[in-house]
C-alpha cells in the first residue's frame, strides 16, 4: 500500500510537542554566484576534525589552470582548463593549507591526475575520511587532504561510466553507488577495499541523485528528481546480495488540485479535487535515524513543501520534521541574502556535525552553505518492554541483566554506526537520573554498569527506570527495575 498523508496534516509537525524545532544559526559559505542550473553545491560533510568538506558541480568556482596544450603538428599553444576542485573550511570558514583540492595521486606513483569531473556527493567512511563521487568513487584522508583510494565505477561489460549518485556506506563499510541516469543501470556495491563491484540492484529509476543504504544493509531508498514519484524503498533478501522495491513509496501526499492562480479545483459534487502531490527528491541523508529528503524547487514541483528539507520516519512513512523555507530563486534575486533569512530552493547536500545536532546544508540554487541548530531535534524512537533486544541499523540495545536488579545491572549495547552515542537512565517522570556513557564510539558491542545511583552518586529509590541509546542514527529506549 502506497504511503500517503493529507496536507492538513503537516502543521501538526510544527508544534514540537517533543523536540524543537531547527533554527539558522549562521550563513557558514556564500559563494554569491547567481542561479545556473549548470552549477551549484552538490556535497557536504564534517569530518571528524570538525572542518567542512564541500563537493561542486559546474563551474562555479570559477577553478581554471593555465596550461600548454601541444597540438598534432607539434606546435604549442596555451590555454586552460577547467577544473572541479574540492574546498575544505575550517570550522571558522577559511580554507585549510591543503584547500581546494585540485590535483589527486603524485608524480611518484604514476598517478597524477586533475579534478575536472563534476563533484556529485559525499559521506564518511568508518574512519572519519571522505567517500567523494564524480564518475568515479575516491576516498581522501580527511587530516590530509591525500587521496587514499581511486576506482572508476563502470555500468556495464564495456566500461561505460557516467555521473554516479552520492554514495552511502554500511555499517561493515560497503559502499552503495548507482548513476543519475539510471532507470537502464544497475545499482552496485563497492568492497571497503575498493577491490570489488557487485550488483545488488538490477535497474535502479531515472534521475535518482542518491541510493541511501541503512546502516544495517537491509533497506535501500531511492530518490527520484524528475516526474518525482517519492522516495522509492527497496528490501535487501537474507544474504544481502540483492534489493527489490517494496509496495511502499514516502514522502507523497494528498492534497487540492490547484488552478493558475492557486484557487481549489471543485469537482462534480461540489467537493474539493485531491489528488497525489508528489515528492521529488533530490537528496537523501540520515540523521538521529530520520531520513531527511531536499525537496526540489517549488518552480518544478507542486508538492506543498517544495523546496525545503523533508524529514521522514523511515518505519512508518510519516513526515515529522521539516527544514527551510521553500521559495523559488531566480537568477535576479540575492540567492545570499534569501538563504540568510532562512530560504531553501533546491537542496542538495546535508552535513552533520557527530552529535547530529549542527547540519551544514548546502543549496544548489542559491550557492550558500546554511548551518541550522536543533539540540533536541525530532528522532524515530523504538520503544520495547519485552527481553528481547531491540535492533535497528546495525544498532542494538539489549535487555539488562539481572532484571529486576539489587544492587547493581549490566546494559549491553551494539553501536552499527561510528560516532557519538550515550546511555542514559530516567525515571518515569522522564527526568534525567544518571549519564552511563557519552562520547565517541567506535563500532561493536559496548557494556555499562548501572549501581543504582544517580549523577550526584546517590542511592535512587526502588521503582522502574528507563535507560536510552542515542546516537545520530537511532533512539531506542527499554525499562529496567531497582528492588531493595
Amino acid at each position: 500500500m502506497k504511503k500517503m498523508l493529507k496536507v492538513t496534516l503537516i502543521s501538526l509537525f510544527f508544534g514540537g510537542l517533543f523536540a524543537d524545532s531547527w533554527e539558522l544559526s549562521s550563513v557558514f559559505k556564500a559563494y554569491d554566484s547567481p542561479r545556473n542550473n549548470g552549477y551549484g553545491i552538490h556535497g557536504t560533510v564534517v569530518a571528524p576534525d570538525g572542518n567542512i568538506w564541500v563537493a561542486i558541480q559546474g563551474g562555479m568556482a570559477g577553478d581554471s589552470l593555465a596550461h600548454t596544450f601541444t597540438a598534432l603538428d607539434g606546435t604549442d599553444s596555451a590555454g586552460f582548463v577547467h577544473t572541479r576542485p574540492i574546498h575544505v573550511f575550517t570550522p571558522e570558514g577559511e580554507h585549510t593549507s591543503y584547500s581546494p583540492i585540485r590535483y589527486v595521486g603524485s608524480s611518484d606513483a604514476g598517478n597524477l591526475d586533475t579534478l575536472v569531473q563534476d563533484g556529485l556527493g559525499m559521506c564518511l567512511d568508518h574512519d572519519g575520511n571522505i567517500l567523494y563521487t564524480t564518475n568515479s568513487l575516491y576516498r581522501f584522508n580527511y587530516m590530509t587532504g591525500e587521496m587514499m583510494h581511486h576506482t572508476v565505477v563502470p555500468y556495464d561489460e564495456a566500461g561505460s561510466t557516467t555521473k554516479l549518485t552520492q554514495p552511502s556506506i554500511d555499517q561493515n563499510g560497503n559502499i552503495y553507488v548507482g548513476w543519475v541516469a539510471g532507470a537502464d543501470k544497475p545499482i552496485v556495491k563497492i568492497s571497503p577495499d575498493f577491490l570489488t563491484q557487485t550488483t545488488v540492484v538490477a535497474n535502479g529509476i531515472n534521475y535518482n541523485r542518491s541510493a541511501l543504504v541503512s546502516p544495517d544493509a537491509s533497506y535501500m531508498y531511492l530518490g527520484s528528481t524528475w516526474n518525482g514519484v517519492g522516495v522509492t524503498v527497496l528490501r535487501a533478501n537474507t544474504l544481502g546480495t540483492a534489493f527489490t522495491e517494496v509496495d511502499t513509496t514516502m514522502g507523497n501526499v494528498m492534497g487540492a488540485v490547484l488552478d493558475s492562480l492557486g484557487n481549489t479545483v471543485l469537482s462534480a459534487d461540489g467537493t474539493d479535487s485531491m489528488e497525489t502531490k508528489h515528492l521529488w527528491a533530490e537528496a537523501l541523508f540520515w540523521n538521529h535515524d530520520i531520513l531527511w529528503v531536499g525537496e526540489t524547487d517549488p518552480a518544478w514541483s507542486n508538492h506543498p513543501l517544495a523546496g525545503s528539507w523533508v524529514g521522514i520516519n523511515p518505519y512508518t512513512g510519516e513526515i515529522v520534521d521539516t527544514i527551510g523555507v521553500g521559495t523559488s530563486v531566480t537568477p535576479e534575486m540575492d540567492g545570499a541574502g534569501l538563504a540568510a533569512t532562512g530560504v531553501t530552493c533546491n537542496p542538495r547536500t546535508m552535513g552533520r556535525s557527530p552529535d547530529g545536532l549542527t547540519l551544514y546544508i548546502g543549496d544548489f540554487s542559491t550557492n550558500v552553505i546554511q548551518v541550522w541548530t536543533n539540540p533536541n531535534p525530532t528522532v524515530s524512537v523504538i520503544e520495547d518492554d519485552t527481553d528481547a533486544p531491540i535492533v535497528a541499523k546495525g544498532f542494538k540495545l539489549h535487555q539488562a541483566y539481572p532484571n529486576p536488579f539489587n544492587p547493581s545491572t549490566k546494559i549491553d549495547y551494539e553501536i552499527g554506526s561510528i560516532g557519538n552515542a550515550k546511555l542514559e537512565i530516567f525515571n518515569l517522570k522522564g527526568e534525567l537520573v544518571n549519564t552511563l556513557a557519552n562520547g565517541w564510539h567506535n563500532l561493536g558491542t559496548h557494556q555499562v554498569l548501572w549501581n543504582g545511583k544517580d549523577a550526584r552518586g546517590m542511592q535512587v529509590t526502588s521503582g522502574t527506570y528507563i535507560y536510552r541509546l542515542t546516537s545520530a542514527d537511532v533512539s531506542f529506549s527499554k525499562t529496567v527495575t531497582l528492588i531493595k
